[in-house]
């Protein structure tokens, strides 16, 4: 029996002896986003399990259970068919400009170098969905024989995505899958870091932050997207299994990464004795620094957690800033999962059909090693200088 089965096993028993107070609901009353369901038992149980390495949380979209993305391989054997297929793949971002898309783009052009597949096309749609769909339409005339693509919404790219589907081209998703789509017929697999174990860092990440006691509030991503929905339900979940003493008096949404400040500013001003927050992702979390800083608090008395590592937020952690903590994907091992189950697929191998990337939790004392992880680099100078301070 593998590690993270194990520790699944053991979930069950873990919450049974959980003492009552600590499975009370410390986010009652507050309203949620329209797109949120309570966590299942089965979630609640994993959010009850102290260490969570090893452990794959997430299931996909319809329930398939997450296949851990360290264990893909390709053979040498494989590798060969690879090379000789000669094969073209078309990458499809539905953002670009931060370090997790970035990153993302050069896991995959480094490794479908490496397999001698050649990138025909890479598009932008700039979180616009007509965008996208046009950048899908352009792509289909290249005819690709692989096509890796994060979907803005799985209604209205659907479409788009089935024509190329049917016209013959492997498609592999990144994070989610559209509507009317099957894995192994209509599609190879979806790639995503483990969100639901994302939240639940995210959760440890505050908690620890403030003391394991307080007032918090979330700062949620309003839109109906799978990824971002979990990260939210792993919070809510790992807030009642493990801190009863943290208590979530508000939670808020933005449609917009630009409109964190303008957010975070509401929830302050009605509530101006919080003790921190969780602030979506790295460009809200700044415009939650910057409502922090406005409305006349300190690192000292609040703290900003937020999911995905980038320069900015690591750099004001650095500092000792707001940021207490942030929960990280890994872009640069999922794109390289991306492309090795899209390789795998051309020549015809079955390949699972929900792959996970592990999230990596990050404070001020692992910040050398976090990002020398996610970057493959050495910590800035200017963050080192911070950090020696």
């Amino acid at each position: 029996m593998s590690l993270h089965v194990l520790k699944k096993a053991l979930a069950t028993m873990v919450v049974a002896s959980l003492p009552m107070a600590a499975l009370a609901d410390n986010t009652e009353g507050v309203k949620h986003p329209l797109w949120y369901k309570e966590p299942s038992e089965k979630t609640m149980k994993l959010a009850a399990i102290d260490d969570l390495t090893d452990v794959v949380v997430s299931d996909g979209q319809r329930g398939e259970e997450g296949f851990p993305a360290s264990r893909i391989a390709i053979t040498d054997e494989q590798l060969a068919k690879i090379k000789a297929g000669n094969f073209t793949v078309a990458i499809s971002m539905g953002w670009l400009g931060d370090d997790w898309a970035s990153q993302q783009l050069i896991g995959l052009k480094e490794n479908f170098e490496k397999l001698g597949i050649k990138v025909v096309a890479e598009t932008n749609a700039n979180w616009d969905d007509a965008k996208q769909i046009a950048d899908l339409e352009a792509i289909s005339v290249l005819k690709p024989d692989l096509l890796v693509s994060i979907p803005l919404n799985g209604k209205t790219t659907a479409s788009a995505y089935k024509r190329l589907s049917e016209a013959g081209t492997k498609v592999v998703f990144i994070d989610q899958a559209v509507e009317g789509m099957d894995p192994g017929k209509d599609y190879a697999a979806i790639i995503s870091s483990d969100n639901l174990a994302l939240g639940m860092y995210l959760a440890d990440l505050l908690a620890e932050s403030i003391n394991y006691k307080g007032k918090v509030a979330a700062l949620y991503f309003a839109n109906d997207f799978y990824v971002t929905n979990l990260r939210y339900e792993g919070f809510i979940a790992r807030l009642r299994a493990k801190y009863p003493d943290v208590k979530l008096v508000a939670a808020a949404g933005h449609d917009d990464p630009n409109k964190g400040q303008e957010v975070a500013q509401g929830v302050l001003a009605r509530y101006p004795d919080i003790d921190g927050m969780y602030a979506s992702w790295s460009i809200p979390a700044m415009g939650a620094v910057t409502a922090a800083n406005v409305n006349g608090r300190t690192p000292s008395d609040f703290k900003i957690v937020n999911e995905n590592f980038d320069q900015i937020v690591a750099l004001n952690m650095a500092q000792n800033g707001f940021i207490a903590g942030i929960s990280s994907q890994r872009p640069y091992d999922q794109g390289t999962a991306e492309a090795k189950i899209g390789a795998l697929t051309l020549i015809g191998e079955t390949v699972p059909p929900y792959v996970v990337v592990p999230p990596l939790a990050v404070k001020r004392a692992n910040l050398p090693q976090s990002y020398k992880t996610i970057y493959r680099i050495d910590l800035p100078q200017e963050m080192s200088s911070a950090l020696s301070q």
